[in-house]
């Protein structure tokens, strides 16, 4: 209790806690979740989990065993709720991870998310002792190793080693106990077409960002027209050179200068984009007090690059787009670009569907952890075999769902310009 003398203790976000799980409220939010926040406010109406898949999960994580679930993250706040739903099923006491800047935003969100088991993600922080601890008691522990949401339905990105290193640990304090890493992945699927949700979206951006309104184009192209015009907009923001002619080349050539600027500024950069994504954050951080005017525009230069490097030409350059592959194109520039407000800050953490989805969720067979793995190839060979496995069922689902995603495909005005 503070004394009257004894000044008020102030508020750090990156203060670690550990969790405080109430299981009746967790419970509670479960049922909440699964009946009313997944299907009312993210419009995903069907949770498709095969008897196989889910017989898998609860083989993996039980009672009798340590377990570590590491899904892919193709977006912001629904694969929580999709996480939510599995443990639900599952193990409802699951430990999960999020950012220390969700756990952490105030005194009573981290009061709310650590009674939900939640697990900031601090630098520094007791998260994986934490983790390992609460998987021996037999509940598992989920995280998203690819760190972020990539807004991505068709790659897995690079994942961070924390999920194994966790694995690591529980098998050499356990010895002889099944410890696994569980791969499960999901991709969203809209029930029908949803060409007016996609024009809202985009007009929302139009209008946020004060860019020419395209209502009188079709779909397709008024979805080219916004790429253009967004990338014109964040160069002339960013004081960089004016995008060349071709939308994938104007980007390519803009990516390339963000980089020489940023590695001129914090040293070489780490080649995988995650992992240098991370190195910078940590140098800005380290940086800010002695120039905080040059770390605040570094930190739109490497949110710029982010937006870029996701868009990537292997994904949309075609010749139709999925309209999948659009409305995730437009949630990643709004969750970039458009943040001021109340409405944008309510909408980019609910990031609302353009229609009713469905998501359809699958689970690899678990990789097997034992005790002893201590080289650092050994770790990175289990974390490879992990993503593979990943990317091996995001395939399959995508294979499975073309039939259906063919009749909603969109021309793509972009492809080879």
């Amino acid at each position: 209790m503070t004394t009257a003398t004894e000044p008020a203790r102030r508020f750090d976000p990156l203060e670690y806690r550990d969790p405080a799980p109430r299981a009746w409220f967790i419970h509670a939010m479960g049922a909440l979740n699964r009946f009313a926040i997944l299907p009312a406010a993210l419009h995903v109406t069907h949770f498709d989990l095969p008897a196989a898949d889910e017989k898998r999960l609860r083989t993996a994580v039980n009672p009798g065993t340590v377990a570590f679930l590491g899904p892919n993250h193709p977006e912001f706040l629904t694969d929580w709720m999709v996480d939510k739903e599995l443990s639900r099923r599952v193990s409802p006491l699951m430990a999960h991870w999020a950012s220390y800047e969700v756990v952490n935003a105030s005194p009573r969100a981290r009061a709310f998310w650590l009674a939900n088991n939640l697990v900031a993600n601090v630098p520094g922080g007791g998260g994986k002792a934490y983790s390992v601890a609460w998987a021996l008691r037999g509940h598992g522990v989920l995280l998203h190793p690819e760190g972020t949401a990539t807004w991505q339905g068709e790659r897995v990105g690079p994942l961070l080693p924390g999920v194994v290193d966790m694995a690591c640990e529980a098998a050499a304090r356990a010895p002889g106990r099944p410890v696994w890493l569980v791969p499960v992945a999901w991709r969203y699927e809209f029930v029908g077409e949803v060409r007016r949700g996609l024009a809202r979206d985009m007009a929302r951006l139009e209008r946020g960002l004060s860019l020419p309104e395209g209502g009188r184009l079709a779909v397709p192209e008024r979805f080219a027209a916004l790429l253009r015009n967004v990338l014109a907009r964040q160069c002339e923001r960013l004081g960089l050179s004016a995008p060349v002619a071709g939308y994938f080349a104007a980007q390519a050539a803009v990516i390339d200068e963000l980089k020489r600027d940023l590695a001129a500024r914090y040293g070489r950069l780490d080649d995988d984009l995650v992992r240098a994504q991370f190195q910078l954050r940590r140098a800005m951080r380290e940086r800010v007090a002695a120039d905080p005017d040059g770390v605040r525009r570094d930190r739109g230069r490497l949110a710029e690059l982010q937006r870029l490097a996701n868009i990537d030409p292997a994904l949309y350059d075609r010749a139709e787009l999925d309209q999948e592959r659009v409305a995730e194109v437009l949630k990643r520039t709004r969750s970039f670009v458009l943040t001021r407000g109340f409405a944008n800050a309510l909408h980019n953490t609910v990031p609302v569907a353009a229609g009713a989805r469905v998501v359809h969720v699958r689970v690899a067979e678990p990789i097997a952890v034992s005790a002893g793995v201590d080289s650092e190839d050994e770790r990175s060979a289990l974390l490879a075999e992990h993503r593979r496995r990943l990317q091996v069922l995001v395939d399959q689902l995508g294979a499975e769902l073309a039939p259906r995603a063919a009749r909603f495909r969109l021309a793509n005005p972009l492809h080879l310009q």
